[in-house]
């Protein structure tokens, strides 16, 4: 028998405060949701191939509740495989190749397996979603973390932490953050929690909304794992509330506390307005459903929701998107930050190198770059026109090219042959100057244009521009960094 502690949210609690914590700890005294594991007494009454013909002819209700955990872990697996091949053939692809020039820029990590977030999952369980409907999530949600270390106790931090909130007229916690300790308990779980809908034909999202929030704002009190992004998960069939059961501002709330918000309409009745309101409570480009060609891929676009909320950047960093102005536009896995204090192209380099770990003067190999960087300096305090800044850009005298500065302990990378041809590049008129000493490069802007020019690297100064790599799930970021 397992047993999981759980506490409801009533309409009424969201005209007052959010419950103290001891409140929650109090209901949770009075209130539990019991779970029983499937039986299997019978089953040693029958042996071997036989067996199995027996269990196959039952209906297949019961074949299924017999079998389901055999079921899901192989399902999980092949998920896992058909996940990874997705992301890397959707989105690496249309982010490597561009018209104009080749983009180098690093990817956010692609590894599900290394995910570290703190994940609440809330789910719409009115009769509304109906039976089929709910089973059908219910196998979908474990899939999105078949790859994923589950819980906390792994000497690897990049865990992911999943709590599960079901609501109707109101909403029940059915696992906090800190319940599931691994894969199969929390898939073994999932299924039973969503068994069945209730008896409830109102669906306030707004009550599995504040459930979420009071379960995030708690559960991070006094960890390790502050630093870690929070994500809800919604898998709705319905919209409704009004007034003080408006979702709408619980969402707004969550967003501007850096949670971000994925949902997924479970659309029965094809009612295009439930995943235009959805997508009003959803963090931009995270609004999923289940239907027509989106539908077919809505577990790999949850995944690539996930690694984009896990690639961020430490604070005082920008990090590299592809709109500088929208700040939830495509994230790469490189971080920026001007320096305004003016250095020789030597001492920036320096200065770079020892900000963080993987930090070096800024690469510009691509246009998008460089208009991302010159666009990031403009909006600088202590920057000034004309703009000019250090680069990581100088001549090697050992590949006798132009390369690029990359983090301790990897080589520089060459803007150009050998590595690649058709390279970008941005030199301004009678740059560089070839046979001198002017070995370092920055950025000089000239009216509208703003172009490359080698420089004197130990003389002269000017403010620089800092690189680091992301935190995602190829490079963990301590509290600290």
């Amino acid at each position: 028998m397992q047993e999981v502690v759980g506490y409801e949210i009533n309409i009424n609690d969201l005209f007052n405060s959010p419950p103290k914590t001891e409140d929650v700890h109090n209901n949770n005294d009075d209130k539990s949701v019991k779970y029983d594991n499937p039986s299997t007494a019978g089953y040693d009454e029958e042996e071997g191939i036989y067996a199995y013909i027996t269990d196959f002819s039952k209906p297949p209700t019961v074949f299924l509740k017999q079998y389901y955990r055999i079921l899901l872990a192989v399902l999980a697996f092949f998920a896992c495989l058909i996940a990874i091949a997705i992301i890397v053939f959707l989105v690496v692809p249309s982010t490597v190749h561009h018209t104009a020039s080749v983009n180098l820029d690093r990817q956010c990590g692609q590894d599900l397996t290394n995910l570290w977030l703190d994940v609440v999952v809330v789910v719409d369980n009115s009769k509304g979603m109906t039976n089929d409907g709910l089973q059908y999530i219910a196998a979908t949600i474990p899939t999105v973390f078949a790859c994923t270390r589950i819980g906390t106790n792994y000497a690897d931090p990049r865990t992911t932490r999943v709590g599960i909130v079901t609501y109707n007229t109101d909403a029940t916690v059915n696992a906090d953050l800190n319940h599931f300790q691994s894969y199969d308990d929390f898939s073994n779980a999932v299924y039973q929690d969503l068994s069945s809908v209730s008896t409830s034909e109102q669906s306030y999202l707004s009550t599995g909304l504040q459930a979420a929030e009071h379960m995030i704002r708690t559960q991070n009190m006094n960890t390790t794992r502050g630093h870690y992004k929070k994500v809800v998960i919604v898998y709705a069939s319905a919209y409704e509330g009004t007034g003080e059961l408006d979702p709408l501002p619980v969402a707004n709330r969550l967003t501007e506390n850096g949670v971000y918000i994925i949902t997924v309409v479970y659309d029965q009745g094809g009612d295009e307005g439930l995943l235009y309101q959805l997508a009003d409570i959803a963090t931009p480009g995270m609004a999923f459903n289940n239907t027509g060609s989106v539908g077919i891929d809505f577990v790999s676009n949850i995944q690539q929701a996930l690694l984009q909320a896990n690639c961020f950047c430490p604070s005082g960093w920008e990090q590299y998107r592809t709109t500088f102005s929208d700040r939830f536009s495509f994230h790469y896995g490189q971080c920026l930050k001007v320096v305004t204090i003016p250095a020789t192209w030597d001492d920036s380099r320096m200065n770079c190198k020892n900000r963080t770990t993987n930090s070096y003067l800024a690469t510009e190999q691509s246009q998008e770059k460089h208009d991302f960087i010159l666009e990031y300096v403009k909006n600088q305090k202590g920057m000034t026109m004309p703009y000019k800044y250090n680069i990581g850009l100088s001549w090697s005298t050992t590949q006798n090219w132009w390369t690029w500065e990359q983090p301790a302990g990897m080589a520089p990378v060459p803007n150009g042959p050998p590595v690649y041809d058709g390279a970008y590049t941005n030199w301004g008129y009678q740059n560089p100057v070839e046979r001198s000493n002017m070995l370092g490069v920055q950025n000089m802007q000239s009216g509208t244009w703003s172009y490359w020019q080698n420089i004197l690297q130990s003389t002269g100064s000017s403010p620089y521009v800092c690189e680091a790599y992301s935190c995602d799930t190829d490079n963990y970021c301590d509290a600290d960094d």
